[in-house]
């Protein structure tokens, strides 16, 4: 189908397409979403995913940045596109959601999609501080990945992108995936994971300054959170400490071994203590 169109996946717009219908089946099952749910795809592809959420009974907008991509899977779906929104963009600019995606969020209850591996950090980063956060997600993403997103407090993978999946969803993972399931097949094993919105969310404003934290906090692994928010700001180690409040936290320890509860604690401390903040009505 895409090769008689002259169109193969594009290894800068992270393109593994999965192949397997029984895994794309299960997929839309995990996700238990009643029909006539509405689901936001992103990175859609040539549409294999999308026909069984449409088959599922589900109304879909898909998010796509590529225009071969799209012109193929419009065709191919065009028998059961009813329930279909196509939306030919990109899904994040810089840091931040496209401009077509961010309008579209607060419609959708959930997210159902495999990932473009190359953006799945950062674009689930800005989904997990939106203030449309979808209640559900099942979302396909490299092996390493999901271990990042589940991670706890004191290993390596526990960061920034692991502390805001922890304040805003729940997490397990329900498979993995072997390269062999995909085309092209990547190099590493994949994993299908679930994510379900916490009931009791910070709010946007508290998220972007817990967020703006974390890349000061874990801007050094190897160095003490003190000396790693110290060298990231600029700010002396002891302005650094009147900042957060010396009984917030034991001076040593390392952004790693902090859990979500300290490290919003110290990122409200650190944001309600900037210049000028304290002059504000």
């Amino acid at each position: 189908m895409l090769s008689a169109e002259g169109i193969s996946p594009r290894r800068r717009h992270g393109q593994n397409f999965l192949l397997d219908e029984n895994l794309l089946a299960s997929i839309v099952r995990d996700a238990e979403l009643s029909p006539g749910s509405s689901v936001l795809e992103i990175g859609p592809g040539p549409g294999l995913l999308t026909r069984h959420l449409l088959s599922a009974g589900h109304r879909v907008i898909a998010v796509e940045i590529d225009a071969g991509m799209s012109r193929v899977a419009q065709r191919v779906l065009a028998p059961v596109a009813e329930q279909l929104t196509w939306i030919e963009a990109d899904a994040l600019v810089g840091r931040r959601l496209g401009a077509e995606l961010d309008a579209q969020l607060g419609s959708v209850s959930a997210l159902v999609a495999n990932l473009p591996y190359n953006i799945s950090g950062p674009l689930l980063a800005a989904l997990f501080t939106h203030r449309d956060l979808p209640e559900r997600m099942v979302v396909l993403v490299q092996k390493e990945m999901a271990e990042r997103l589940l991670a706890e407090p004191g290993g390596r993978q526990w960061g920034s992108l692991s502390v805001l999946r922890a304040v805003t969803m729940k997490g397990r993972t329900l498979r993995r995936v072997p390269p062999g399931a995909f085309w092209p097949a990547p190099k590493v094993d994949s994993a299908v994971i679930r994510l379900d919105r916490l009931s009791d969310l910070p709010s946007p404003e508290a998220l972007d300054g817990l967020q703006r934290f974390l890349a000061l906090a874990f801007h050094n692994r190897r160095k003490t959170l003190l000396n790693s928010v110290s060298e990231a700001s600029g700010e002396r180690p002891g302005r650094v400490l009147e900042r957060l409040g010396a009984s917030n936290f034991q001076q040593k320890i390392r952004a790693e071994a902090a859990n979500a509860v300290q490290l919003c604690a110290l990122a409200h401390s650190w944001a309600v203590s900037a210049p000028g903040e304290r002059d504000r009505p």
